[in-house]
């Protein structure tokens, strides 16, 4: 081969990470015209999000009994299997444990087993990083998902120990007996209640002078051993008891009204419901507690479309002859506020109403459903308006399990020409909260799986890429990875899920390691075209990939991958930008690794050969296009040295 042109380079090389990795840039995608975000979109990472949400609970953890043994048990043995009595704060006390181990150079995340979704392990060995720390909580899982995830744990666990990390299992009430004797398991007791809500207090700067002595009703709560989340909740209305009163008046009178805030209005809804015996009272009640804080316009005619759906008679008096609204309104204990919006007198009545009608009419829930998808088109509601109508009626649902009726919906409202404003906005807002819902979010993560694998409508596309996205991502950035990775490789017409995909994985390397491995390790070939057409998408990857084995052969699949199934056209481009940015490189030996695999990867073919020198002698120093040179030619005779039958032809 002869001898690389003395070409002058000034291309733009790889950024800095913080750390100091040096990433290797690709063409990044296109960005096709803006929409608007179906959700808001934060400002911080979901990565930042959580590790934020982590140090907000360890200032407000009271430690329970027990937890110093646990962390010597994590600490020696890399895998805890944590058990206690429900409610006494087992995950939490698994995730401050994991936050207490000495940070290395892995990351905290939280696992998410894949049952019954195609893939040949529910825990993949891919899922751990170098000295990462996670938690796998399994305190709500059936007997389906604890019988397959304990089949699982062995193989992990040998990965686990090999790359040094940790593993904190929060194991399901009751199931500690049936752990294998291999395994350790530690169990924790109870944190002191009063303790708890004092950290909570502290932690939004209340002192110690403001709250002690606690009330005795206090007390007496905290003896009644509610879950810690109640004990929390409590905490916290104190606080936005205070915050409301703009830090005037006493710790009694927050206290009165954290009190108030949460107690039960079932009764007096209970003696209310009878005495409104015309059904445009009930559906007046009814409306305004769906649509709690909206216009008066709103409800009045969310009032007229609700008794249209369930089909009671309207009002036929002559319009001037019939009660106000504002008359109306006194009968079911709701009120008009200054800026015109409907509110109950009293706290938590909304919600008491909501829960009556839902749980003693069951024959209303399948007109409400029907009547929510035409509440959503009225113009008088504003988007929070409408989030707050899907955050009710979802939580309706999921309080009688019912989150097929909640499916159906997504799938309704993300129809062809479904108006993108209303319905596939309330798409969006009904899965938020359902993946937020402890009970129920490994069954809409488990849906989302199954919409991601198929090929959904374009709608419902947008929704799931965002959900995966802004919502999955900060507590299940990996689970979120896998269903922005199915989506992607569906994709056809637009790059809606390509480029969540690239956001979601940007300069994040366990994720980014994660997305490599599933690249090159993908089981069926019907996947190897789409797979190498996004891998080289990617704008970045940290230098480290180029040294550590695993993701060096990872590389190198991936760029056969892409010379056996794509274009010239497209990859020539890709090829010369990893070896200008190679050229970029201080540490010789990662330049020198960039070039072994790119030019492992082609097998020594000459075409492939041929171009990948002829567009980088344009475009790199003479002295990497030299090592290049010996590169492929080193390459080149160790093939022909098994094929000696062949002639060593050089590129032109």
């Amino acid at each position: 081969m002869s001898d690389a042109l003395d070409m002058p380079h000034g291309f733009p090389a790889g950024p800095l990470s913080a750390a100091g990795d040096m990433y290797l840039n690709f063409f990044a995608t296109p960005q096709l015209p803006g929409r608007p975000a179906l959700l808001k979109t934060t400002a911080t990472t979901p990565r930042r999000v959580a590790h934020d949400q982590l140090e907000r609970l360890q200032r407000q953890f009271a430690r329970p009994e027990g937890m110093n043994a646990a962390y010597d048990a994590l600490e020696s043995h890399r895998t805890l299997f944590l058990h206690g009595e429900a409610g006494s704060g087992r995950c939490s006390t698994a995730k401050v444990l994991l936050c207490e181990l000495p940070h290395g150079k892995g990351t905290y995340h939280e696992l998410v087993p894949e049952i019954g979704q195609g893939e040949p392990t529910c825990l993949p060995p891919e899922l751990i990083g170098e000295e990462d720390r996670m938690l796998l909580d399994l305190s709500a899982v059936d007997e389906t998902v604890w019988n397959t995830v304990h089949r699982d744990l062995s193989d992990f666990r040998h990965e686990l120990l090999r790359k040094r990390a940790f593993l904190a299992v929060v194991l399901p009430y009751g199931f500690e007996a049936r752990l294998s004797t291999e395994f350790v398991r530690t169990s924790i007791g109870r944190p002191n209640g009063v303790e708890a809500v004092a950290r909570h207090l502290r932690s939004h700067l209340m002192n110690d002078s403001v709250w002690r002595p606690l009330p005795d009703v206090l007390h007496s709560f905290l003896d009644t051993r509610p879950p810690m989340r109640d004990v929390a909740r409590l905490a916290e209305r104190i606080v936005e008891a205070r915050a409301s009163a703009d830090g005037q008046g006493s710790f009694t009178s927050w206290w009165g009204a954290a009190i108030e805030a949460q107690t039960d209005r079932s009764h007096e809804v209970a003696l209310l419901v009878p005495e409104l015996s015309e059904g445009r009272q009930r559906a007046l009640l009814l409306a305004t507690a769906m649509l709690h804080g909206a216009r008066a316009e709103a409800i009045h005619r969310g009032t007229t479309s609700l008794l249209a759906e369930v089909g009671s008679a309207g009002d036929d008096r002559p319009v001037l002859e019939r009660m106000g609204l504002s008359q109306n309104l006194e009968t079911i204990a709701a009120r008009l506020d200054a800026d015109g919006c409907v509110r109950f007198k009293q706290e938590k009545f909304a919600s008491a109403a909501r829960r009556h009608f839902w749980t003693n009419m069951p024959d209303v829930r399948e007109p409400l459903k029907t009547w929510v998808s035409e509440a959503l088109k009225l113009h008088e509601l504003t988007d929070a308006d409408r989030e707050e109508l899907v955050r009710r009626f979802t939580g309706l649902c999921m309080s009688t399990g019912d989150t097929e009726a909640l499916a159906k919906l997504v799938v309704q409202w993300t129809r062809p020409g479904a108006p993108r404003a209303t319905e596939v906005k309330a798409a969006a807002y009904l899965l938020k909260q359902a993946i937020d819902s402890e009970e129920f979010g490994g069954k809409f993560r488990a849906a989302i799986y199954g919409w991601s694998t198929t090929r959904p409508t374009d709608h419902l596309r947008e929704v799931l890429v965002e959900v995966c996205e802004k919502v999955m991502s900060s507590r299940h950035p990996e689970a979120a990875l896998v269903r922005l990775h199915h989506l992607a490789r569906r994709e056809t017409h637009t790059a809606i899920a390509r480029e969540g995909l690239l956001r979601h994985v940007h300069q994040d390397a366990s994720l980014q390691r994660l997305l490599l491995a599933r690249f090159a390790t993908a089981q069926s070939s019907q996947y190897h075209r789409p797979d190498a057409d996004l891998f080289l998408d990617f704008e970045e990857l940290p230098d480290r990939f180029l040294l550590s084995r695993s993701t060096r052969e990872w590389l190198t699949t991936c760029w056969r991958m892409v010379f056996d199934l794509i274009s010239p056209q497209r990859w020539a481009p890709c090829a010369q930008n990893w070896l200008v940015t190679a050229d970029r490189v201080a540490d010789r030996s990662l330049a020198d690794s960039a070039l072994d695999i790119l030019v492992e990867a082609t097998g020594a073919r000459y075409p492939v050969l041929s171009r990948i020198y002829a567009d980088g002698r344009r475009a790199i120093s003479p002295a990497l296009a030299s090592r290049l040179l010996r590169t492929i030619n080193t390459a080149q005779r160790t093939h022909f040295a098994q094929r000696p039958h062949q002639l060593e032809v050089p590129p032109s």
